[in-house]
């Protein structure tokens, strides 16, 4: 397994796991926090696009955000669109397509199972919506070209659905130095700092990491921006 151990003091670029199309899952250790507001900085960042966010309640606070990207500006850059109950998040999910625009070259959906587990949906209801909401984000991802990231409330049978669906999936667990990122080929798992004593990833880092890797995307040419899909 390759490590993602590559950052430097000198010249090369520190890393976190890439974002390829498709449906992806970040699978969260429960005690991990900011990580998926960390992997979405980073990929508009570096994509030079726009974020649309699915949130469930809370998840997309501003003040995450802000700490971590190297500017506030970044908060243009993500569109949020908020649901509070399993209708309206699925109506959400599907009015993907109206939200984005040809700049946007992410989608985040947080607990994209919360709302299906609610006591007041009929026998069966929450499941089959959560696989219509699920199908419906495989379909955007593949037509767009681009990114959807998924987090599930709980790691449980009635969101294994959602972890069979996914193209890829990236765990983050936390260690006792801090949260470590894992994916099938490789693992972020140490970076020197201060030129010194190499030491595991903490989210008071990932702010480092986010700001040299803005710096580097900022001096090279920017992709042209095209529609994608048949608009």
């Amino acid at each position: 397994m390759a490590q993602t151990d590559s950052i430097a003091t000198g010249t090369l670029t520190p890393q976190l796991p890439e974002l390829d199309a498709g449906l992806v899952l970040l699978d969260l250790d429960g005690a991990v926090e900011r990580a998926v507001h960390a992997l979405a900085v980073d990929h508009v960042l570096q994509s030079g696009g726009g974020a649309c966010w699915i949130d469930p309640g809370t998840n997309a606070q501003t003040d995450p955000l802000v700490e971590l990207a190297p500017s506030d500006r970044i908060l243009d850059r993500i569109t949020v669109a908020r649901g509070f109950t399993a209708f309206q998040h699925l109506e959400l999910l599907r009015s993907l397509p109206e939200f984005c625009t040809a700049e946007t070259e992410l989608i985040v959906v947080p607990a994209v199972d919360r709302y299906y587990r609610a006591d007041g949906l009929l026998a069966d209801e929450g499941r089959e919506m959560l696989l219509s909401g699920t199908a419906t984000l495989a379909g955007i991802a593949r037509e767009q070209g681009i990114p959807v990231v998924l987090t599930r409330a709980v790691a449980d049978e009635f969101s294994q659905p959602v972890a069979a669906a996914a193209d890829r999936t990236i765990a983050c667990e936390r260690t006792a130095f801090g949260p470590r990122f894992r994916t099938e080929g490789e693992e972020t798992l140490v970076y020197p700092v201060d030129g010194g004593r190499w030491v595991q990833t903490t989210i008071s880092f990932w702010e480092r990491i986010l700001a040299v890797r803005a710096s580097a995307a900022s001096e090279q040419p920017q992709p042209e921006v095209t529609a994608r899909g048949a608009n």
